[in-house]
């Protein structure tokens, strides 16, 4: 096995050296995404100071390239480090809803699992099957053929209407189950459906969460087990495997999926305060956000529409500008809306410390709008 581990660590760096002789900052994209990522990291997790995002985004992209090379590497399943009551859990021949986040190199779990003889359900989105699936098909052949297994896998999308009644069928004939609580984006936002969601309280902020995964524990009495992926300093990977929430008797369905699903974003959150950077989710997490709350909190800090006593500046803590290939744009950080703006008020922005009267400048009307926008402040 020593030489296995060699030989991941030698692939591993040989990744790490690719990535690093990239010029990032060039790369398409680059800034309007590290934009977004910092954003979500100021509001759920403000302790980090925002001068620390950048390189936290940077170790999150090298992240994102060792998940896909592990995915490759079919020893890398062999590799892990398996934590809690896993060996009790995969003995026990009874199904098991494993669920987890996009944290460390997250696509290992599935496997892991099928590796070991468990029958397995992959929960996925429409789109995670159109971009991974033959890369995961490929992954699931190759363990097929080189550990000769005779368990099931296969992959359902998430998304689809008849999905619930599929996967209770699978429980019942003993097919445990594995989704990403922080998965399947589709069903937020203005396509949220709030009577099969719920929220959790996540950090700083209230995320929205569906209640699925509550009700097919509820519905088949099957128990929930959070498992939490990281890779540690020395680039081995970690699957904690933590106690399981089991239906409570005496609780009712809907009181259950607010409590299964608050407890496993609590399980995560420790994590997430130890691995930030490992956390593919602050790409996306905006779109689990609720869009009043944040327009209410936003609201509290609105500045008056009046001409402040000291000289203005630009507000960068709400506010980035983003030098697009179109135009400028100026993204809200609180409320992740963007503004295309001209490259004049994009400069003016940029120099206004050293404008004596910017209003005169501007003119009074834009003036009061950029300060009621708390765009300068």
């Amino acid at each position: 096995m020593s030489n296995f581990v060699h030989q991941y660590q030698r692939e591993l760096s040989r990744c790490r050296q690719q990535f690093e002789s990239l010029d990032l900052r060039k790369e398409k994209g680059y800034l309007f995404k590290f934009t977004t990522f910092s954003a979500s990291v100021q509001n759920i997790l403000p302790e980090i100071p925002v001068e620390k995002h950048e390189a936290l985004f940077q170790k999150l992209l090298l992240q994102q390239v060792y998940t896909t090379f592990d995915q490759q590497f079919l020893t890398a399943n062999d590799l892990i480090q398996a934590q809690g009551p896993v060996k009790s859990l995969i003995q026990s021949k009874r199904p098991h809803i494993y669920c987890t986040f996009h944290l460390g190199s997250y696509r290992l779990m599935a496997t892991y699992l099928y590796r070991n003889g468990v029958d397995v359900a992959l929960m996925v989105s429409k789109g995670t099957y159109q971009e991974q699936g033959n890369d995961i098909w490929a992954t699931i052949k190759g363990l097929q053929k080189k550990h000769n297994l005779t368990n099931s896998f296969q992959m359902l999308d998430a998304e689809q209407p008849s999905s619930t009644l599929q996967v209770i069928r699978e429980l019942k004939a003993g097919t445990s189950l594995v989704i990403f609580i922080d998965g399947v984006t589709s069903t937020t936002g203005l396509n949220r459906q709030e009577d099969k969601e719920v929220q959790v309280r996540f950090g700083n902020q209230n995320v929205w969460a569906r209640k699925g995964v509550g009700f097919l524990s509820y519905v088949t009495k099957t128990p929930i087990v959070p498992v939490i992926g990281y890779r540690e300093r020395n680039l081995n990977n970690v699957l904690s495997f933590l106690d399981p929430i089991v239906p409570e008797t005496d609780s009712d369905r809907d009181t259950y999926c607010q409590h299964s699903l608050q407890r496993l974003y609590d399980v995560f959150w420790h994590y997430l305060n130890k691995y930030p950077e490992q956390w593919e989710g602050w790409n996306y997490i905006h779109k689990f956000l609720d869009q009043r709350e944040l327009e209410q909190k936003a609201d509290t800090y609105a500045s008056p529409r009046h001409r402040p006593k000291k000289r203005v500046a630009f507000n960068q803590d709400r506010y980035s500008i983003c030098d697009l290939e179109d135009a400028p744009v100026l993204f809200d950080r609180r409320l992740y809306i963007t503004y295309e703006i001209s490259p004049d008020l994009r400069d003016f922005l940029l120099q206004l410390g050293a404008i004596e009267t910017p209003e005169d400048v501007l003119g009074t009307e834009m003036y009061l709008d950029l300060l009621s926008k708390q765009i300068i402040a």
